[in-house]
This record gives C-alpha cells, sequence and structure tokens, in this order.
C-alpha cells in the first residue's frame, strides 16, 4: 500500500491513472508505456510515459511522473490514503 510517495507500484500508479481520466496509449520502447488523458473536444490532453516495473517507484521517479502527468502531488498522497 502507498504511503505518501513510498510504496507504489505499477498497479498503484496505473490504478490512480484510470480513477483521474488516463488510458494506456501505446507501448514505448522497452518496459515503458505512454499513457494519455483526452480533453473535452477529443483531443489528447496529456500523454506520459510510465516505466512498467516489478518493484516499487523510487519517490524521484514518482516525482517525474506527477510532474508529466500534470495531477498535484497532494492529489496522490490523498489517493493513496483512501
Amino acid at each position: 500500500m502507498p504511503r505518501r510517495l513510498h510504496n507504489w507500484t505499477y498497479r498503484d500508479v496505473t490504478d490512480f491513472l484510470k480513477e483521474n481520466g488516463f488510458s494506456f496509449f501505446e507501448p514505448l520502447k522497452g518496459s515503458h508505456e505512454a499513457w494519455i488523458k483526452l480533453g473535452k473536444n477529443g483531443e489528447p490532453d496529456r500523454i506520459a510515459e510510465v516505466n512498467f516495473t516489478s518493484k516499487g517507484y523510487k519517490p524521484r521517479t514518482l516525482k517525474t511522473m506527477i510532474h508529466q502527468l500534470g495531477i498535484g502531488q497532494n492529489e496522490w498522497i490523498k489517493w493513496a490514503r483512501s
């Protein structure tokens, strides 16, 4: 279970993204994936890269993803508590 920005797994991240309007877009090079959020007009609003890993993400890696996704860090922490 995630605790603030620690112990986030791939499944935690993808569950969070799905709840916030993102969906899997396409596989990228290696173990990376593109996740997309569409805007109101159906155009891509955000595209971010997520690395598939069987281990938990380091807080620094998670912060990079948070920046790319444009969802505030506090939203991630709040979701982790629920």
